[in-house]
Formats: structure tokens, C-alpha cells, sequence
């Protein structure tokens, strides 16, 4: 089966779950498909374009937590904190405004493109 994987800030008590933004759960997903993408993204210091989750991450304590891992910290994690996957997804397709680099299931991809359409982006 494997080990899955969640990043989270701990600071912020926040999660972003990767099957939520299009990518599976296993290390090797992670860092073998686009989502990695997202890392930077909430980590970057700087000022720049980005919008409000640019950078939201930067100088917290985050960690990609496997749910083997003997702290427990996965279950904790999962149960309560904060999961910003949606409003990931949103922002960081604004950023990129690649649709080939774009993160979400193909229902969020359209989703997302509609919108902007309906607002004239």
C-alpha cells in the first residue's frame, strides 16, 4: 500500500491535501508531479504577485508528514487542522495561468476556468 503523505504548516495549524489538488499521496508523487509546485508558492518571502496565500507559509515550521510516521502527527493533522486545498487550488491557477500546470481534479480545472470566464479573465 504505502506510506501517504500530507503537507502542512505547523504553525498555522493548515493542511493541503493532494488528492484534493489532482496528485496522489505517496512520496514518490509528490515529487515526481506539478503539486510540488505549491510548495514554493506558500513558502516564497518577497514581495511579488501571488495574491493572498502567496507566501502564507513563509518562516512557519511545515513539514510533509507520511502517516507512518510514530508522532502520530498524520492523524492529528488530518483531524484538526485546517485544510486550504480549495483555496490553494484558486490562487495558485491565478499565479501560474498555465492551464497545463494547473493543480485540481479535471472537475476543479473546469470549475475554475468558467469563473474566470464568467469575470471576464
Amino acid at each position: 500500500m504505502g506510506q501517504y503523505f500530507l503537507l502542512a504548516s505547523i504553525s498555522k495549524r493548515e493542511f493541503v491535501d493532494p488528492h484534493k489538488i489532482g496528485y496522489g499521496l505517496k512520496l514518490w508523487e509528490w515529487c515526481a508531479n506539478r503539486q510540488c509546485g505549491v510548495i514554493p508558492f506558500l513558502m516564497a518571502m518577497g514581495d511579488d504577485d501571488g495574491g493572498a496565500l502567496r507566501g502564507r507559509w513563509a518562516g512557519d515550521k511545515v513539514v510533509l508528514i507520511g502517516d507512518y510516521d510514530e508522532s502520530k502527527l498524520y492523524n492529528e493533522v488530518r483531524e484538526t487542522y485546517t485544510e486550504i486545498s480549495e483555496w490553494l487550488i484558486e490562487a495558485y491557477n491565478d499565479f501560474i495561468g498555465i492551464e497545463d500546470r494547473f493543480i485540481g481534479s479535471k472537475e476543479d480545472i473546469l470549475k475554475y476556468k468558467t469563473m474566470k470566464r464568467l469575470k471576464g479573465n
